[in-house]
């Protein structure tokens, strides 16, 4: 029997792509992790300013409460002009990023940012936390940058179990 890629991994929409002008640094919805043993965030960017923000992955116990910063891994895909053209899809190592996170690539068009957590991870920063959202800090001073966010869920934990809403 083939597996269905679509069948074991659960994809959703936790940022609109769109101006984040959120001078208080936006939040992504929160996933629930409960079913799964990895999250992988996929941040896309558009025009981004001189200004750029502070990514961490931030934790909590349910899908209205994710505050505490957390370590996590990443890889860039952002090429040192345009991240559309020739080899600008060509990821970085996979780096660890500590609780404070890591700073987005200044002004580029088209890069994407790669950030992974695993559900072991998560559990170790509190008690009964499987919950998880990315964080955009906007630094010293603030400038709008056009992004969006996609979660992808894998592994599962019960990979027989119907794909439930991650976020509701």
């Amino acid at each position: 029997m083939s597996q269905v890629w679509s069948e074991y991994n659960k994809i959703v929409n936790v940022m609109n792509p769109a101006e984040h002008a959120d001078s208080s640094g936006p939040t992504s919805d929160i996933v629930d992790m409960e079913n799964y043993k990895k999250c992988t965030f996929l941040v896309q960017t558009g025009a981004t300013a001189a200004n750029t923000p502070i990514i961490t992955v931030l934790s909590g116990v349910s899908n209205a409460s994710a505050a505490t910063a957390t370590a996590f891994n990443y890889r860039t895909q952002v090429k040192a002009t345009d991240c559309t053209s020739s080899s600008g899809d060509v990821p970085s190592a996979l780096t660890a990023a500590t609780s404070a996170g890591f700073t987005m690539t200044t002004a580029k068009v088209g890069g994407c940012y790669i950030i992974e957590v695993d559900a072991p991870t998560v559990a170790a920063a509190g008690t009964n936390y499987d919950h998880i959202c990315l964080k955009f800090s906007t630094g010293a001073t603030h400038a709008a940058h056009i992004y969006g966010v996609m979660a992808i869920l894998s592994e599962p934990r019960y990979p027989q179990a119907i794909l439930d809403t991650a976020i509701g």
